[in-house]
């Protein structure tokens, strides 16, 4: 009895560490198990090395890549041990992440390949490719995004607000192994979508059986309208380079004229030499005053020339505040919307129609 005890608790120790030696493995190493016993037969010790890489959820995880490579061994596996449905259920995994994906002809004999072709056949499904950031004009531009099939089938794409509530149809018809699919930017109601968090949904309609939705978070923010400042109004006129001269020219000479004038006058206006005094006094005050009207007059552009200025910066500021209120007009009436995709894209799968 004693005996019989001892061995049962040596087994319990054995499958223990066992346990704690595969937790201490990596997932990669794990998958390399996987394959060895796979390729030796033992399709039991692979199905649970294989298993086991997969169900690493945090921490240490297969790549994409891996994770592909681990689901083929597992289908391969679990039909050879006559486990279909759960060879069907791997191949399917391999579907829904990877549209291009074909199992090697050289490693996986027919049997597999052909298994894994009916799985992706009937799995349909779509994948996204949208660029990070995109900036466009409502209506008049477009946002693009590209699809890639599983298989051949028909679709329905639409923009949604994220409680499934429809803001746009955007695409309802078939697809074969890629389309690309636009949206103006608007609503049902033809109206830009103002800035928030919207949903791209692209679902996959089978005949007969459930749908696959495929869907991509996007932010979509309203950029503020490109107008620009009014223009300055003149507060002046340069006077011209080059004043005309001809009245100031005038007025010189006619006060110099008088000055003389007024020197050569005859002794009757001046007998004595206090009366040649003054005329010389008249003369200098006639002649200054000439001078003073040349000078004057010459730097004093004429009415005429002053009125032509002013309207032709009228009119040159009138034309640029023209074009001005004509480019901000187009710019407030234009919508630019910024499209961000959040995160990655997830899957849901609904029931039956």
């Amino acid at each position: 009895m004693i005996r019989r005890l001892l061995q049962m608790l040596a087994v319990t120790l054995l499958a223990l560490t066992a346990r704690s030696a595969a937790a201490q493995q990596s997932a990669s190493d794990l998958l390399a198990q996987g394959i060895g016993a796979y390729q030796n037969l033992d399709y039991e010790q692979a199905a649970t090395m294989l298993r086991r890489s997969l169900g690493r959820t945090t921490g240490d995880t297969l790549s994409i890549s891996d994770r592909l490579r681990a689901l083929t061994y597992l289908g391969a596996t679990e039909l050879f041990r006559d486990g279909r449905d759960s060879a069907l259920a791997a191949f399917r995994q391999i579907a829904v992440t990877d549209p291009k994906y074909r199992p090697s002809e050289i490693i996986f004999p027919p049997q597999v390949t052909g298994v894994f072709q009916q799985v992706r056949q009937q799995t349909k499904t779509v994948f996204l490719q949208v660029p990070p950031l995109t900036e466009f004009r409502a209506k008049a531009e477009h946002f693009t995004a590209r699809l890639l099939a599983s298989s051949p089938h028909d679709i329905a794409v639409a923009i949604t607000l994220p409680d499934g509530r429809p803001v746009r149809q955007v695409f309802t018809g078939p697809i074969g192994d890629s389309l690309a699919v636009t949206w103006d930017g608007l609503t049902e109601d033809g109206d830009p979508v103002p800035s928030g968090r919207y949903l791209l949904r692209v679902q996959s309609r089978a005949t007969g059986g459930g749908h696959l939705i495929r869907q991509l978070a996007l932010v979509i923010e309203r950029a503020q309208p490109d107008t620009q400042l009014w223009p300055a109004r003149p507060d002046g006129i340069a006077p011209p380079l080059h004043a005309p001269s001809g009245p100031a020219v005038r007025s010189l000479a006619g006060g110099l004229a008088a000055a003389v004038a007024v020197v050569v006058l005859p002794s009757i206006v001046a007998q004595d030499a206090g009366g040649f005094k003054g005329r010389f006094a008249v003369a200098a005050a006639i002649g200054g005053a000439g001078i003073a009207s040349f000078f004057a007059q010459r730097s004093a552009p004429p009415v005429d020339v002053m009125a032509g200025a002013n309207s032709a910066v009228r009119d040159a500021f009138r034309r640029r505040l023209e074009l001005v209120q004509k480019h901000n007009a187009q710019a407030r009436a234009e919508v630019r919307l910024i499209v961000r995709a959040a995160g990655q894209t997830t899957v849901v799968e609904s029931g039956a129609p």
